[in-house]
């Protein structure tokens, strides 16, 4: 095909498809570009406390997406903040005792696409990332289809059924779409490498693997890859010059080394990490169900996650593969219609091959897909993945086959008008009605394709309505797809066999349908959150973060502990790349916590959390709960049955109780009819206990149902009230309807008390509407001395020790490799306790260990003693300790980032070697003028 030539008519056609893609962003994402909303999932926080207390979660939000608060903005924040204030923060300390940060690609900071994190606040960045992969998706498929022969406008939609594919729209606001974005521009940057064979085309080549690597997801870029070296290969033997061959691909791989060089920063130290943590061992998934291929046509089959509907049996951010009907049409036609004069190019034929291929292995799998997979790379990472590249290249077909129609119905208007007909003429021959053989089977083959594509929804339908979870709404679903296909084939008939000016209908009704399609699948996956959304401080947060200091708080399905980047909060668990070692200690806690490769959490109801010795070694110091999970003993009054009766509280109203003196942690009541919050709206019981200064409020959101008979619980500070009865008066506020609460014949209400029960360890130190914190009075500090050590060899040995409790000044060591100490004490004032630099100074009565309570016995962490290396060694299973001598002296602990020096002069070499290859051209062609003159 050869390169289109820019006529005025195509720059009005570009002129109306850029403003119909600035509607799109109008209507889709637009409002959060303006700071009117967030496109960002921070709703979803609202699914637990303390969030859940201010209301719901937000309809529409995608409840699938979590990644994207959880652990990925976080991260940015801090490496963004950290640079600002001249630190390259490289460790981030607060979730799983610490983790690997700006040394890694993971949350793609020095991608291009990250642009505006660096430069906006971190709620508004998000959408204007989102515009920028938007941008480089169309700019992409402008240059790749250009030289492909598609023209400008065309290429522009082609660029919107990409960039509105099922992959980059329910990745969103992950790293993998700031990779993907860039796959036109690096088919593009290939395509230049193998046809010009040039200097700058070899930079063009690194510089686009650079910005994919620096993405920050490498299982696309691997896949982006395979596409482009398969493409390089057939196109460079197609070339029938050795010579010529062997340059385009040495240009080619040169390019691909060069992008691997420009990103050695990031890249160098991602890979010795993988090896750290053995995570280059994972096993990828299996095949997707072949029922999801439905989604590439209506992505809302299944349900989208959106407010948590989703009745498919896999993850939907991986599931949706959506293009869109007219988008498949458009393939079909890059396939059957030929250009005027019955030329067929070879690469929509090799495009169409890959294509084939990926969906066999998506969706079919099989033999092909096992030895797939026993392959280094892919033997560790998902092929689901590859939807990234079914969506560029059925957008890039769709564009080859747009380009098809309208040349097909430009030529034939042309071939009348200079064989002067006109549109209206009633005498022309039967022979101009174009039934020749070559479209009519071209119409035969889009015909029975549409025809089995609408058995394929039929079959689809029947399958899903006879499945055994029921999937609701399908044939409503299934209608607009339906009704687009019929609308698609009608217009590829009309552009390929009605007269005139007629023609050029057919291929204006495909790019509306296109634009229709991807616009509400858009409206529907992108979010739109309110900024009150973003992390809010809640008064639990602020407790925390008055008090917690460098320790670390535990929470028992309260909040989501891994948003404690974004609050500088210490916890146990959270979302990160977590060591064996440290899950070992987690499960020790509670065989039921949450424990994957990169995810660990706590379950509901942990027995007795104060009296739990592995949580005194993470140094737990305060424990939160859900406001109904009110830990302690109920002494509950007894109450004749003649003197019971229901009380009913008015909306505003106080109801009147006594308990009696005594440790006080909270206040139970019954509801004998139940409770029902509103539905957008929690309902807020609150106390009032004693009397003037001897006085204590708190108050709890109730945002479930409350069954009849249920009891309810609110927990107070601890306190302890001299004397008594005490009176307590209790309000329920949220509601319009009157709450009935058990009573008595006096008017009061029955109240119980909640007391701590004896030795428990814990004391409550705030009670706010959507958390209760405990203090644990048994908590280790997390940088601390142990004057005696042991040697336990075995894992699990040291882990059942940790659980049994070992002497807050022992510590358990993995070997003898440091020499034993015994029962000596010190003192230690911690001077520095930064994310990577920590320094103490430790006045020792003999030899011992400083034990810091976090994952650091790790390559990258290094230890001095009065600025002599020592050793770190593992202690205590998860933690590090270092050998101190008698006396006092400065312990400093430091983190330099294994391989980051190295990468970054790997990454300044390549810079200058690809200013040289942009440079070097342009000096050589001046020198060559100067001497023709």
């Amino acid at each position: 095909m050869p390169s289109p030539v820019v006529t005025a008519s195509d720059r009005w056609r570009s002129g109306a498809v850029v403003a119909l893609l600035v509607v799109f962003v109008a209507v889709t994402f637009g409002p959060a570009l303006v700071g009117h909303g967030m496109l960002l999932d921070t709703g979803w926080l609202h699914a637990m406390m303390p969030y859940a207390a201010s209301g719901p979660i937000p309809d529409g939000t995608l409840w699938c997406r979590g990644d994207t608060w959880d652990y990925y903005l976080p991260g940015v924040e801090n490496i963004v903040e950290g640079a600002r204030h001249g630190s390259w923060q490289t460790w981030a300390p607060y979730e799983v005792g610490g983790a690997p940060l700006a040394s890694l690609p993971n949350h793609a900071v020095l991608s291009p696409v990250s642009w505006p994190y660096w430069v906006m606040p971190m709620w508004l960045a998000p959408a204007w990332a989102k515009l920028t992969e938007l941008v480089l998706v169309l700019a992409g498929m402008t240059l790749f289809l250009g030289r492909l022969g598609v023209r400008r406008s065309i290429a522009l939609v082609a660029g919107l059924v990409f960039f509105t594919s099922g992959f980059m729209m329910m990745w969103t606001n992950w790293p993998h779409t700031k990779v993907a974005c860039l796959v036109p521009l690096l088919l593009w940057a290939l395509d230049r490498a193998v046809r010009e064979r040039g200097a700058r085309d070899l930079a063009a080549v690194g510089l686009v693997v650079a910005a994919m690597l620096l993405g920050g997801f490498p299982a696309v870029t691997m896949f982006a890859l395979t596409l482009g070296g398969i493409y390089v290969v057939v196109r460079a033997l197609a070339l029938r010059d050795v010579r010529r061959t062997l340059t385009a691909g040495a240009i080619a791989a040169g390019g691909v080394g060069l992008g691997v060089a420009l990103s050695a920063v990031q890249v160098l130290p991602f890979a010795l990490n993988m090896s750290a943590l053995g995570l280059d061992e994972r096993v990828p998934n299996e095949v997707k169900p072949a029922s999801l291929v439905l989604t590439t046509v209506a992505p809302n089959a299944y349900g989208t996650c959106a407010s948590g509907l989703w009745a498919g049996e896999d993850n939907p951010i991986e599931s949706i593969a959506f293009v869109g009907v007219a988008a498949l049409v458009l393939v079909l036609c890059a396939l059957v219609v030929r250009l005027p004069g019955g030329r067929r190019p070879a690469t929509p034929a090799l495009l169409a091959v890959v294509l084939a291929a990926v969906v066999w292995l998506l969706w079919i799998g099989g033999l092909p897909l096992d030895l797939l997979q026993k392959l280094p790379g892919y033997s560790s990472n998902s092929f689901g993945r590859a939807n990234s590249i079914f969506g560029f290249l059925c957008a890039a077909l769709a564009g080859i086959g747009l380009e098809r129609l309208l040349q097909r119905a430009e030529h034939a208007e042309a071939h009348r008008t200079e064989a002067g007909h006109t549109e209206d003429e009633s005498d022309a021959p039967e022979g101009d009605w174009s039934w020749r053989p070559r479209q009519v089977m071209s119409l035969v083959v889009v015909v029975v394709a549409a025809v089995a594509a609408a058995y394929f929804l039929h079959a689809a339908y029947a399958f899903i309505s006879d499945a055994p979870r029921p999937i609701p709404d399908v044939a409503a679903k299934l209608r607009v797809p339906a009704l687009l296909l019929v609308v698609s084939a009608l217009a590829v008939a009309t552009t390929l066999l009605l007269r005139g000016r007629l023609r050029l209908l057919g291929p204006l009704v495909l790019v509306l349908a296109v634009l229709a399609q991807s616009t509400t699948f858009a409206r529907e996956v992108l979010p739109l959150t309110d900024r009150s959304d973003f992390y809010p401080v809640t008064p639990a947060h602020k407790f925390l973060k008055k008090h917690l200091g460098e320790e670390r708080y535990g929470a028992s399905s309260w909040e989501h502990s891994a948003v404690a980047d974004h609050y500088r909060l210490r916890t146990p668990t959270g979302h990160e790349f977590t060591t064996p070692e440290w899950k070992s200690l987690i499960a020790a806690v509670n065989p039921d916590a949450q424990l994957s490769p990169t995810y660990s959490d706590f379950p509901a109801n942990i027995p007795t959390p104060g009296r739990q010795p592995v949580l005194d070694q993470l140094s737990v110091r305060y424990w939160v709960t859900q406001p109904l999970e009110v830990i302690g003993a109920v002494e509950r009054p007894q109450v004749p049955a003649s003197r019971r009766e229901g009380l009913r509280v008015e909306p505003g109203e106080k109801a009147s109780c006594q308990v009696p003196r005594g440790n006080l942690r909270g206040v139970e009541v019954t509801v004998p009819d139940g409770l029902k919050p509103r539905t957008q709206e929690p309902a807020v019981v609150r106390v009032s206990v004693g009397t003037g200064a001897d006085t204590i409020t708190s108050e709890r959101a109730v945002t479930r149902p409350l069954k009849p008979g249920e009891r309810l619980r609110v927990a107070v500070p601890d306190h302890r009230f001299t004397s008594g009865p005490v009176p307590v008066t209790i309000t329920v506020d949220g509601k319009r309807k009157p709450v009935q609460l058990a009573g008595r014949t006096d008017g009061s209400a029955v109240c119980s008390a909640v007391r701590p029960e004896k030795g428990d360890g814990l004391r409550v130190v705030h009670a706010s509407a959507g958390a209760v914190v405990y203090e644990r009075a048994s908590a280790l500090p997390r940088i601390r001395w142990a004057g005696t050590s042991e040697v336990v060899a075995d894992g699990p040995t040291r882990v059942q020790r940790l659980r049994d409790g070992v002497a807050p000044g022992t510590v358990l060591l993995d070997d003898d490799s440091t020499p034993a100490v015994s029962g000596s004490t010190a003192q230690v004032d911690v001077r520095r306790d930064e994310p990577e630099s920590i320094s103490a100074e430790v006045t020792a009565r003999g030899s011992g260990y400083l034990v810091v309570a976090d994952s650091i016995a790790r390559p990258g962490w290094s230890a001095t003693v009065d600025g002599r290396e020592v050793p770190i060694v593992p202690g205590n299973h998860a933690f590090a300790a270092v050998p101190v001598p008698d006396g006092a002296h400065t312990v400093t602990l430091t983190y330099d980032a294994p391989g980051l020096r190295t990468g970054a002069w790997v990454s300044l070499l390549g810079a200058l070697v690809t200013l040289g290859l942009l440079i070097a051209p342009r000096v050589l062609s001046r020198v060559r003028r100067g001497r023709a003159t």
